[in-house]
């Protein structure tokens, strides 16, 4: 059975330390009316409250995407679990055309496009299953579910 986007966004590459435990730090996020953030949204770390926010178009700062956990966060949380650990790999949703390899930073509503000035917080690694021998990944396309590499990279 093929899932969709929102079925595979937050789930980790590598269902392993690597990507699940040694990969997930948690922190402190906004709590009230609206302040869930939804599974597999990128986030970035807001250095003035010291708050896990929902990343958009030109936020800066230290990058993460909230796994596929449960139970989830929910607008009363004040803390949040953020996969943030260099090597790890998730799935999140793109808003544009990436190249394999191509350095993704963070567009509206906690998702990926392609980095136009060459750094960023992540790298595109392929679709859900691709990048084995025998299946290259291939270029993404809006609302794809991608396989992003996080770098560690501060942006």
């Amino acid at each position: 059975m093929v899932q969709t986007t929102a079925q595979l966004i937050g789930t980790p590459v590598r269902p392993d330390e690597f990507s699940l435990d040694g990969a997930l730090e948690s922190g402190k996020k906004a709590s009230g009316g609206g302040s869930a953030i939804a599974i597999g949204r990128v986030v970035f770390h807001t250095h003035a409250t010291g708050l896990w926010a929902i990343a958009t178009a030109g936020s800066t700062g230290r990058m993460g995407v909230v796994p596929k956990l449960v139970p989830a966060n929910v607008d009363g949380d004040t803390s949040i679990t953020v996969a943030t650990r260099p090597g790890a790999g998730y799935l999140v949703e793109a808003t544009g055309a990436i190249k394999p390899g191509g350095q993704v930073i963070p567009d509206t509503g906690g998702k990926v496009k392609a980095s136009t000035g060459g750094q960023g917080f992540a790298v595109y690694k392929g679709h859900d299953g691709e990048g084995s021998l025998g299946n290259p990944p291939t270029d993404a396309a809006s609302a794809e579910a991608v396989w992003i590499e996080l770098s560690g990279d501060v942006i």
